[in-house]
């Protein structure tokens, strides 16, 4: 059975949250935002190996917080990240040593072994797959003078997350798309497409939401306090 490596990129400032710190590291009732994931991925029974992608600066103390938790310790490989987020993600791959990697964020604490199942089961069909929620709301265009535009299809339209599944000896030579491009893409299934390469995608789950700003993370709290008060 060929291997997957997961890769969580958590090199983020977290400027919106105001932080001192990276987001992935940020206080969720008690844990880092990054510990919740982490521990789906290395419990995760088709995973190989979990690396984790910190800012070089947090290296030392990534290393000593991962291992404060029995659960992670000796389980995780610490590996700097870059600038941006394509380079952390490259990093990240480089040092990886499976078939397969999914690349997943650090600030998505509630990934599920469903989502990480169903990215997986579409392997055989599309060496790139994205995890997607429906859009629920009403979407417009913007027009002009502070009029609504037209409205938009909702059901042509889909939110993309994380974990995204690539066929690893593909991605890391994609990378160097990136110099042609004129911006970084949002994300790296957007250099799959360039090269003409299908994406595929899978339905996922509401609840693997980003934390973006403070609002996300008191959410994040709401529900896991809930989850504590009703085991």
């Amino acid at each position: 059975m060929a291997n997957i490596d997961a890769v969580i990129v958590g090199a983020g400032a977290g400027t919106r949250l105001g932080l001192s710190v990276p987001k992935a590291f940020a206080d969720l009732c008690g844990k880092p935002i990054v510990y919740y994931s982490l521990r789906t991925f290395v419990n995760h029974p088709a995973v190989d190996r979990t690396i984790l992608v910190v800012p070089l600066v947090m290296m030392d103390e990534a290393l000593s917080v991962i291992n404060s938790y029995g659960d992670l310790a000796d389980r995780v490989r610490i590996v700097a990240g870059g600038a941006e987020r394509w380079e952390s993600v490259r990093n990240g791959c480089c040092v990886a040593e499976g078939e397969w990697v999914l690349v997943h964020d650090a600030a998505r604490p509630f990934v599920s072994n469903m989502v990480i199942d169903t990215v997986l089961e579409k392997r055989d069909k599309f060496d790139c797959v994205i995890t997607a929620t429906p859009v629920a709301d009403t979407i417009r265009t913007i027009g002009e003078e502070g009029r609504c535009g037209g409205t938009v299809d909702r059901s042509t339209l889909m939110r993309v997350g994380t974990p995204q599944l690539f066929r690893r000896e593909r991605l890391i030579p994609a990378f160097e798309l990136i110099k042609e491009m004129p911006s970084a893409p949002t994300d790296e299934a957007a250099l799959f497409e360039r090269l003409g390469i299908g994406v595929g995608y899978s339905w996922g789950d509401a609840m693997n939401f980003k934390i973006t700003d403070k609002a996300d993370l008191e959410t994040a709290r709401a529900i896991i306090a809930r989850k504590a008060a009703d085991a």
